[in-house]
């Protein structure tokens, strides 16, 4: 693991000009696509997801976007909310800005992780190589943002500076846009599941909900707590609602809703 000076000067004047369009996105389901897509200037990083640590004992999803159409980053997201998170070498330096709340980053590498099935599934499987780490308390949580690099990735080293510099930045960013989306919550379930009707008028309540809440950013435990209904349940409406609607991701449902 190798912790990374907090340098702000050094990304002015690349990272700054990314600024304007974030802040635009605050609060708007757009807003982590448009995060990774700064990212990917700099780093050119396969993934990258946001977690809220709290007094809770798992910690919360934020988001997570990765290349591509499947959403593979959210499903991992979801085993390492089950259980991986508590084998995340972060977590050591994570206390420390829990008590001072000064910004801390670190490249931590896969083989770094000293659970197994954590290394496997998370990093190995999808060929993952390091994660570039940033957290900073906002509030009564810690945020973590991580950028993960992927296999023959020699860009990642040269902008990880400029992204570790702006970190104070972006996790204000995230945390502001966390607290807003927060406050939409059930207006925005509203609009979507009245365009959805529109979109699939026969489709079945419970479905229409599953969809509302994949577009708003929720992952698949999170909907099922929030509708108090099993995981199994929620993969089973999500795959039925797609066959109604014609699609396959996560990414066309949401461009034919906010479209």
């Amino acid at each position: 693991m190798i912790e990374i000076g907090s340098s702000p000067h050094i990304a002015a004047s690349g990272f700054q000009v990314e600024i304007p369009d974030l802040i635009e996105a605050l609060g708007r389901p757009d807003f982590s696509r448009r995060l990774f897509q700064v990212a990917r200037k700099f780093t050119d990083c396969h993934s990258v997801t946001s977690f809220a640590f709290g007094a809770a004992r798992s910690p919360r999803l934020i988001f997570a976007e990765n290349v591509g159409d499947v959403p593979i980053s959210r499903h991992i997201a979801d085993s390492y909310i089950a259980d991986y998170w508590r084998f995340d070498p972060a977590n050591r330096a994570a206390t420390d800005v829990a008590h001072h709340g000064s910004c801390r980053s670190m490249v931590i590498g896969a083989d770094e992780i000293p659970n197994a099935r954590y290394r496997q599934h998370c990093y190995a499987a999808i060929k993952l190589v390091n994660r570039l780490t940033i957290m900073r308390r906002a509030g009564d949580s810690v945020i973590r943002l991580n950028f993960y690099r992927g296999r023959g990735n020699r860009t990642f080293d040269c902008g990880m500076e400029a992204i570790a510099g702006a970190g104070d930045t972006l996790i204000a960013l995230i945390a502001r846009h966390d607290a807003w989306a927060a406050k939409t919550d059930g207006g925005e379930d509203f609009e979507y599941l009245e365009r959805l009707r529109y979109l699939c008028p026969s489709m079945p309540k419970r479905q229409l909900e599953v969809c509302a809440l994949i577009v708003r950013g929720f992952f698949s435990e999170a909907i099922a707590l929030k509708l108090g209904i099993s995981l199994n349940t929620v993969l089973t409406f999500r795959r039925r609602a797609y066959a109604r609607l014609r699609i396959s991701s996560q990414n066309e449902l949401t461009r034919l809703v906010l479209s």
